[in-house]
């Protein structure tokens, strides 16, 4: 089996521009803890690569059905997750100089006429991935029994039960009533 994430970009020719469809398992998870795109799961990665002569400029989108749990009602989610990656990739070390290239970090690099972008869409899933996805942002209602978000449900709500965050409080309001000279109302 190939890696769908590793594009090989030998063949193409300095100035030239070639368009490059890829699929299979990913190699790696991609995504957040509650939502992502399980390792060994099908990937589409469709890319586009420039030949800029001492580096190659990449424009890949990734998708691949996530699968994860709403944060609220905790149904299962499995939408289309989509990430797109931008960037370059020297056919040297030293393709960035001066002023541009940046302390301690190691620039991406062609390897064996071939380009890795695994840590790009990990770092890339990463950021736009969810932390606590709900079934409402994939276009889905939530379970009916959900409760509330201040965890009391909706019969209990009709009571007008005073919110518990403010319970400790209810101490000092006793204490006033206490406090009243006679005749005060």
């Amino acid at each position: 089996m190939s890696n769908p994430f590793v594009i090989h970009v030998g063949d193409i020719t300095s100035g030239s521009l070639e368009q490059i469809e890829t699929s299979g398992p990913s190699p790696v998870r991609w995504g957040a803890n509650m939502l992502a795109v399980e390792e060994g799961t099908d990937v589409r990665v469709d890319a586009t690569v420039s030949n800029l002569g001492e580096a190659f400029m990449v424009h890949a989108e990734v998708s691949g059905e996530a699968t994860g749990t709403c944060a609220r009602c905790l149904n299962p989610l499995s939408p289309e997750f989509t990430v797109r990656i931008n960037d370059v990739f020297g056919a040297s070390p030293d393709f960035i100089a001066g002023d541009e290239a940046e302390e301690g970090e190691e620039p991406l690099l062609v390897e064996n006429n071939s380009i890795d972008i695994s840590q790009l869409v990990i770092d890339e899933a990463g950021l736009n991935t969810p932390f606590s996805p709900t079934c409402k942002d994939y276009g889905t209602d939530c379970q009916d029994s959900t409760p509330a978000p201040d965890g009391i449900s909706e019969e209990v709500e009709a009571e007008e039960k005073p919110d518990p965050r403010w319970a400790g409080l209810e101490k000092f309001k006793l204490g006033e009533e206490l406090n009243e000279e006679p005749g005060e109302n």
